[in-house]
């Protein structure tokens, strides 16, 4: 999910756009807003498409009304489509949830009782595609999104009719390499079991996180589609060894149908199994984000990075609200003889070595056996009164404007939304290509706001280089950079406190995203961006100038120039 452009337009028909999706061979998705505010996915139509091709509006208005035929728990259904407008454009439900492509990315391959509650889902889908006279052509891990209650087969972009043969030029080859049946790559006539032969490859990514033709160039690819047997041996379970191979024939006829498929694993499939809350790691003590699908071990295989921002929706029962730890203060090593009492029970011990002049360990915590490194900054934005937001480290005292010192929560520092405000005199944070950073800030919403809410930023001219923030269209946490956002599981609790840190691991290319100091969220970075202006705290920097103002309280912002480890952000925390 990446912001709009300045060439995207700001709404379609009735719909407003929000954010870009992604992009396809027919056209550019967005999400988009309905007059009643309900969350959709847009697709606008490439314009060279239109263009000089007069039969492609026939074709597309086609399609959209085969598209509203299907009807299915495990797709996404049309809900509005104008195939008359300049550019023509199609309106379906908006799923939240990554894409099985990312998750096998971010935590590997999945075990094979959740492959096979995958399978069971997406035979549905395909058995509703195929019940409305449609052949998907283009199902791959990309075009399967782990949602709450399952996963959703999306973008029927390149779905022809089965009637409408006259669509589709003899030889015109669609679809996507390694997922494309032998029939659809040699030109033939291509049916629904070409969808099932798309399944089975689909299936063999979840499985092991690759091809079952292996990779290499396309040519290479494609032909041992058509000629080679696949290679099955990374599939160690026999059940779904047995399924895939069966998908796999060379035969569309040997193929299974959709509901044959359900019939033979439905019985012991339950697509709920894919929303297992993860258990904590008893090594780190932290929960294992999840994919949308049941708590797995990665296996050792490579996978692809992630092309875009995973978003987990569900929904983990509440802890209880933890507040946020007492202010550090300046100048000053308070050891209370309440703590030297627990330290002398055999409690872990906490040592706060505070100090500004010289002091290269100011605000060093250690807990147990893990050492959380001296931050290059910290606001505890504790003042009660004054212009001045002063970092414990002594180096980057801030300029505070229309904070509501001792008025926030608890007593912290209050930020209206409109005009409060902390900037640093200069940069603090070194950004970029291969330069690792850590944020951590303690936050609470007043509400839901209805735009983004910026708790910490840096400046990179007429944007923020990165956001800790709240994201108003997914009502999610995230950690971002322009163009690119990893989102959080957990939903904000408005009124009630929230550990938000985003890491920035320079040499792996990893922005990452931990809310209460679990990790839920993470995406492949290689553009970051180098923000050489001050850092900000209560909002943002846009093109007009500042923007997305944080209404609520902030307190403990601090800021490292290196990437924390899990086990060091839970000691944050």
């Amino acid at each position: 999910m990446a912001a709009l452009e300045p060439g995207d337009p700001r709404s379609v028909g009735e719909y407003q756009l929000l954010r870009r999706l992604g992009a396809g061979g027919m056209g550019r998705v967005y999400l988009g807003r309905s007059p009643g505010g309900r969350a959709v996915a847009v697709k606008v139509v490439h314009a060279e498409l239109v263009a000089g091709h007069p039969e492609f509006r026939s074709r597309f208005r086609r399609e959209v009304a085969a598209a509203r035929k299907v009807s299915g728990a495990f797709t996404a259904p049309v809900v509005d489509a104008d195939p008359d407008a300049p550019l023509p454009w199609l309106v379906t439900s908006y799923i939240a949830g990554p894409s099985l492509q990312e998750a096998v990315a971010e935590r590997g391959p999945l075990p094979a009782a959740d492959v096979l509650a995958l399978a069971a889902g997406l035979a549905e889908a395909l058995t509703s595609v195929h019940a409305a006279g449609l052949v998907h052509r283009d199902l791959k891990p990309s075009n399967v999104l782990l949602a709450e209650d399952g996963p959703r087969v999306i973008d029927f972009g390149i779905a022809r009719s089965v009637e409408s043969v006259t669509i589709t030029r003899a030889g015109l080859m669609v679809g996507s390499p390694g997922f494309m049946s032998p029939e659809q790559v040699a030109g033939g006539e291509v049916t629904g079991a070409s969808d099932v032969f798309a399944l089975g490859a689909v299936l063999m990514f979840a499985a092991t996180g690759g091809n079952p033709f292996g990779a290499g160039p396309t040519p290479a690819l494609l032909y041992r589609v058509v000629h080679d047997e696949p290679d099955l041996s990374a599939v160690t379970d026999p059940a779904l060894a047995g399924l895939i191979a069966d998908c796999l024939a060379k035969d569309p006829d040997h193929r299974p149908t959709p509901r044959e498929i359900l019939t033979r694993i439905a019985p012991a499939a339950d697509t709920t199994a894919l929303l297992a809350r993860p258990a904590a790691d008893p090594r780190t003590g932290l929960a294992e984000p999840r994919t949308g699908l049941a708590n797995h071990a990665p296996a050792p295989v490579p996978a692809p990075a992630a092309t875009r921002p995973v978003t987990r929706l569900d929904h983990p029962a509440p802890a209880p609200e933890k507040a946020p730890p007492e202010g550090v203060r300046r100048r000053t090593l308070l050891v209370s003889g309440g703590v030297l009492a627990v330290a002398a029970l055999g409690a872990v011990p906490v040592a706060h070595l505070l100090g500004r002049a010289g002091n290269k360990n100011a605000v060093r915590r250690t807990t147990g056996a893990v050492s959380v490194p001296s931050p290059l900054a910290a606001w505890p934005l504790e003042e009660t009164s004054g212009t001045v937001a002063a970092d414990d480290t002594g180096r980057y005292d801030a300029v505070a404007t229309a904070v509501g010192w001792g008025r926030g929560k608890d007593g912290s520092a209050l930020f209206d939304g409109v005009s409060s405000q902390v900037v640093t005199r200069g940069q603090v944070l070194r950004t970029g290509r291969g330069r690792s950073f850590t944020v951590s800030a303690w936050v609470c919403l007043n509400g839901r706001p209805a735009s983004f809410a910026t708790a910490v930023a840096q400046d990179a001219g007429d944007a923020s280089g990165f956001y800790l923030q709240y994201s108003p269209a997914e009502n999610r946490w995230a950690f971002a950079r322009p163009g690119l956002r990893a989102l959080s599981y957990s939903v904000p609790e408005p009124g009630a406190w929230t550990h938000l840190v985003g890491v920035y691991e320079g040499p792996r290319n990893q922005l990452l995203l931990y809310v209460g100091g679990t990790q839920e969220a993470g995406i492949n970075d290689t553009g970051p961006v180098a923000a050489d202006g001050p850092l900000t705290i209560g909002r943002a920097t846009g093109p007009a100038g500042p923007t997305d103002w944080f209404p609520g309280s902030i307190k403990q912002a601090q800021v490292f120039q290196r990437a924390l480890t899990a086990t060091q952000v839970k000691a944050l925390f």
